[in-house]
């Protein structure tokens, strides 16, 4: 075990299942104490939370997290706070996906994924900051930036969390900041199509674990297989005046 993260609090959204479930188990493998949230989720939650304490996380604590309600942030954001005195990594993790065309999508529809996927995080973001220590990794997508048919809502809400990113780097250092972009990954709400999820967690710790040479601010794209240089730059963060 690399011992640069060791006894760190890492609060990783939405990890019941998939990217976050492997997420919290990565950190648990590096003796993190680990924040387990889950929305719907609960028996699967328990799982990770207990799976994080087999594989070495000196704690594990599993709270019901609703990102699109302001209550449920604050309680959770306090819970820490008050059970752990500080966060040192928050992973925005937590998202949904809905593939249709943007003429067949509801305005119900519309609202669920940028509520959840760039709100959800905006908040999120701003309720932990007084007790954030390190950083946060914001888990993006590629479709942000090229596109993709089906995902025109989606690609939206995460191109948002991207501009979050970039915005940040300006105003919380020296904490840090990072974007990170998986490709298709098998999870459920891709109905199980793609890369493991386990790749996409194991660039999150490395990038936490400062293994890679990536500036604050980075955005970082998930190559195969996970390795020291299982990234690249997408574009770098230049400060300016606004356009």
């Amino acid at each position: 075990m690399d011992y640069r993260l060791k006894g760190n609090v890492v609060l990783v959204t939405g990890s019941s299942l998939g990217i976050g479930r492997a997420t919290a188990l990565r950190f648990a493998e590096e003796g993190c104490h680990i924040i387990v949230t889950y929305y719907q989720d609960e028996q699967e939650a328990r799982e990770t939370s207990s799976l994080c304490q087999r594989l070495g996380a000196p704690g594990a604590m599993m709270l019901r997290l609703d990102v699109t309600d302001n209550a449920s942030i604050e309680n959770v954001v306090d819970t820490i706070a008050d059970e752990m005195g500080h966060l040192d990594i928050l992973v925005n993790n937590a998202g949904v996906i809905i593939k249709k065309k943007i003429e067949e999508h509801s305005f119900e529809d519309i609202e669920k994924q940028l509520r959840t996927n760039l709100e959800g995080t905006v908040k999120i973001t701003r309720a932990c900051l007084p007790h954030l220590r390190q950083m946060i990794i914001n888990v993006a997508s590629v479709t942000a930036h090229r596109g993709s048919p089906n995902l025109g809502v989606y690609a939206a809400s995460k191109g948002g969390v991207i501009a979050l990113t970039h915005t940040l780097v300006e105003e919380i250092g020296p904490r840090k900041v990072y974007n990170v972009y998986p490709g298709a990954t098998a999870t459920r709400m891709t109905n199980f199509q793609g890369d493991p999820p386990e790749e996409v967690a194991e660039v999150i710790v490395r990038l936490a674990r400062g293994d890679y040479d990536v500036p604050n601010g980075g955005d970082v794209m998930v190559r195969d297989p996970p390795s020291p240089r299982n990234y690249r730059i997408v574009r770098p963060i230049r400060s300016g005046p606004a356009r």
